[in-house]
């Protein structure tokens, strides 16, 4: 037998793939790094595996890779080897590429620091082993949260290192039949490929021998009709019937087993355990007829049950992983490289090597490969990606655009803002990743029901049993085994999530991000809508209308509105905005000095010695606040050392889709308020022209927390939407919150949905999902409930085969994510129109 180095450099010889020599994930062409083991050159996936085999060999355990098997690390006991392993990870050194520190505590970040890992989990088969993963490390002292992912199979682990280490976490993940890796992109699509390619060897060997039996169990059914088959041919074919069945049992159906086994040892009933006791039930019957030459055998059913299961596990699987899809295809929606103008040149460079400052040309069909600002040139850009508005957008010197996005029009040159994770690409991933890890209440009851509703079908199959035990006993093990077939709760479980992953896979292709797992629940229950005003009912595109100085003032206007370019540069507020201007009237811009935010009031800070305010006129006046002019519009009043100087007129317009989508809310019965810290005329304004009735002007931050606590305490749902951090509490406070898309990035991750499309119509889009998402769970809950309670005493009453039951149950969990498909097949209909409606209308608009 050759030694594992001699396979694994025979196998990179032979083909484009070989295996990682640390984790035997394979990897696609020439391996990204090696090291040396025993003298030999290793191939590794990742920097990780590198650095953990060095660390190894290092450590003078190079023994370990010598004496290691395959069947040894998927053996659930932990060896000694495995363990020393997996100690390495409380190394902070290899930690820092998946594990993050964060506050205990949100509310008071001086506590403790928790730190939480990224890991991949490798054994992943089913919402059962989530729950599984999720409770068992969930119980470990020092664990604060645990959350699995079904579709990417990832897991996001919170503990406190001063009570556990990480090793702690990762050997009770083996423990009990798992396998945790440091979580990497290309790990994951590895794991998600291998899954792939697994599955469909055991179906289509399930398939094959479900066929071949089917065909010999024929001849038995023909001959036991006739009579005419002799005892030397039925057991003939009754043993190569066993023979044919066996790899399906102990190959196709071992997943089963191994999850049943895994759910036993950690004291938990999942689908997994009658489906194993059915199969391997009768299968060990049937052997046991073929061996003594009396009784019946069911080769035939067994193969044909595991074959179906299969079938339906499969789809359930390509539906999760059709969920991954859409975050992997954003992250390759960026280039892989860049041109990078260098000197008088364009030189092009890996898009790792981007830093912020340099200066990129984007060429027509090219994407944009990190945030930046259009220095040279005027394009239109496709956001399509990130924002779901498939309208290209104009965008021209000084205006900004994301990485991710395409240009479509004409070259551009583009200075790079923010790279990396600071992009609003990363910022939307890392939401997304939040939205997939967090679950919804129902769906934990759902797995609740299930894991009961198991239970109580074991009791029924052994009541049965008994009972046909003493009336015909010939029969009591094959009605029992139809009682467990034919009420797998497999519907049960997938009733609830598959339509919830529908629904907000759909969401985000629309631009509605969601990331919060109540979200959808959530807006069933929401009869009170609050809004925000500036950015959210408003464009937020602020313009400086006029400056107008107090008497007593000799500075120009140039000078004032210099000033407060200087203050507002250090704000995120969409009126910020207005005063930043493309290029600056002076040559040399001033400097604020150690600015402070005041939220709800305004902004100060210290120029050429003196401070200076902006914002309300008590905040920045306040032992003489001047009257606010006559002339309709926000004014905001700037002063110098307590004295004011001058006002700032500020203008904004409504959204052309405010006042439909405000009418469209109203008629589904919902009360609409808007809460604002704008001054009283112009809240008035914008409340008349939405025919809003009810509305608040002038109110602080804390204020509109306040009004919210009142309106639950009067026992309303309330939603609030609001783009701005003086928005933060009121988000965090309300039963949904939503955070419009170009809102600050405090607000998006404190608000429970995020509208990246930047459309109010998108909030209609929710709504309408949301009522028939709800009529989707109930019409799969109704119709899992039915199927098992009809099937139950048809097969309790001896009227339903096992084969047939294989095919019902099968059939039930196909009818629930078949239904819950719907909800992205006619939506998706919809969008293509949408789609091309848009298309229509930016070609006119061009010609």
């Amino acid at each position: 037998m050759s030694s594992r180095s001699d396979h694994h450099i025979e196998h990179s010889e032979s083909t484009d793939t070989c295996q990682c020599f640390h984790c035997h994930l394979p990897i696609e062409g020439k391996p990204p790094y090696t090291a040396v083991v025993n003298e030999i050159e290793q191939p590794m996936c990742c920097p990780g595996c590198k650095m953990v085999t060095e660390a190894i060999i290092a450590g003078g355990l190079d023994n370990y890779y010598q004496h290691r098997t395959d069947s040894a690390l998927q053996a659930n006991s932990i060896s000694n080897k495995l363990r020393e392993e997996l100690l390495l990870y409380d190394r902070d050194d290899i930690q820092k590429d998946f594990v993050i520190e964060r506050s205990s505590s949100d509310e008071t970040p001086d506590e403790t620091l928790e730190k939480q890992a990224s890991l991949l989990i490798e054994g992943i088969t089913c919402a059962a082993c989530v729950w599984l993963l999720e409770n068992h490390v969930g119980l470990i002292e020092g664990v604060s949260r645990v959350s699995v992912n079904l579709s990417t199979h990832e897991a996001q682990v919170s503990w406190n290192p001063e009570k556990i280490p990480l090793s702690t976490l990762l050997i009770a993940i083996h423990e009990i039949g798992y396998k945790a890796y440091p979580w990497r992109e290309d790990r994951q699509e590895a794991l998600l490929k291998k899954e792939n390619r697994t599955f469909i060897r055991r179906l289509v060997i399930a398939g094959i021998g479900a066929m071949q039996v089917m065909m010999y169990a024929v001849a038995l059914y023909s001959g036991a009709i006739s009579n005419d088959m002799t005892d030397p041919y039925r057991d003939f074919i009754r043993y190569v019937s066993a023979l044919v069945a066996t790899p399906v049992i102990f190959y196709a159906a071992a997943p089963f087993f191994k999850a049943a086994l895994r759910d036993l040892k950690v004291k938990n009933l999942s689908m997994d355990v009658p489906v194993s006791i059915a199969i391997g039930g009768a299968y060990l019957a049937s052997l046991w007829a073929t061996v003594t030459g009396s009784g019946e055998v069911y080769f035939d059913s067994v193969s044909m049950f595991t074959f179906f299961l299969l079938t339906g596990r499969y789809l359930e699987l390509r539906a999760r992983h059709a969920t991954s899809r859409a975050a992997r295809a954003l992250r390759n929606s960026l280039p892989s490289s860049c041109l990078k103008k260098e000197g008088n040149d364009y030189v092009r460079i890996p898009l790792k090597d981007l830093k912020t400052g340099d200066r990129v040309r984007v060429l027509p069909g090219d994407s944009i490969p990190a945030d930046g600002l259009i220095i040279e040139g005027k394009s239109s850009v496709d956001e399509s990606m990130l924002t779901g508005e498939y309208l290209p957008i104009s965008r021209s010197i000084n205006e900004a655009v994301m990485g991710g996005s395409l240009n479509v029009d004409n070259a551009i040159e583009v200075e790079i803002t923010h790279v990396g994770d600071e992009t609003q690409m990363s910022a939307i991933l890392q939401l997304l990743k939040h939205a997939q890890q967090d679950k919804p209440a129902i769906a934990k009851l759902a797995d609740r029901v299930a894991s009961w509703f198991v239970g109580a079908v074991l009791i029924t199959a052994i009541a049965v049993f008994w009972y046909w035990s003493g009336s015909e006993p010939q029969h009591a093990f094959w009605i029992a085994l139809s009682v467990l077939v034919v009420t797998c709760p497999c519907a049960l479980s997938l009733a609830t999530p598959t339509a919830l992953t529908a629904a907000t896979g759909y969401l985000h292709k629309l631009g509605f991000l969601v990331t919060r797992g109540h979200v959808l629940e959530g807006l069933g229950k929401v009869n009170h809508i609050v809004f925000d005003k500036t950015g959210t009912l408003t464009q937020g595109k602020l313009q400086l209308e006029e400056v107008r100085a107090v008497n007593g003032c000799n500075l120009s206007e140039q000078e004032l509105t210099a000033i407060a370019s200087a203050l507002e540069s250090h704000s995120e507020h969409p009126i910020a905005k207005a005063f930043i201007k493309p290029t600056s009237v002076i040559t040399a811009p001033l400097v604020a000095e150690s600015p402070v935010s005041h939220t709800g009031q305004g902004l100060e800070a210290t120029i050429d010695g003196d401070n200076y305010r902006i914002g309300r006129p008590d905040f920045c006046s306040p032992d003489n606040t001047p009257s606010t002019p006559d002339t309709p519009g926000q004014w905001l009043l700037m002063s110098r050392n307590n004295q004011a100087l001058c006002w700032f007129r500020i203008s904004d317009s409504l959204r052309a889709e405010a006042a439909d989508v405000i009418h469209k809310l109203k008629s589904y019965g919902h009360k609409v308020t808007l809460l604002s810290g704008d001054q009283n005329s112009v809240v008035s304004s914008v409340a008349s022209q939405l025919n809003i009735d009810s509305w608040q002007a002038e109110i602080s931050p804390e204020g509109k927390l306040d009004y919210i606590r009142q309106l639950q305490e009067q026992g309303d749902h309330v939603l609030m939407i609001g783009d701005g951090i003086n928005d933060v509490p009121v988000l965090a406070g309300a039963n949904v919150s939503l955070a419009m898309g170009n809102a600050s990035d405090l607000a998006k991750t404190t608000a429970d949905a995020v509208l990246l499309s930047d459309d109010l119509n998108r909030l209609v889009d929710a709504f309408e999902l949301m009522k028939k998402t709800r009529n989707v769970i109930r019409q799969n809950l109704g119709w899992s409930l039915a199927y098992n309670l009809t099937a139950l005493p048809l097969a309790a009453a001896a009227l339903i085969a096992p084969w047939m039951a294989a095919i019902g149950m099968s059939i039930s969990s196909l009818v629930v994510v078949g239904n819950a498909m719907r909800l992205n097949g006619k939506q998706a209909d919809k969008k293509q129109a949408r789609s091309k409606a848009h298309t229509t209308q930016y070609k006119a608009v061009e010609a």
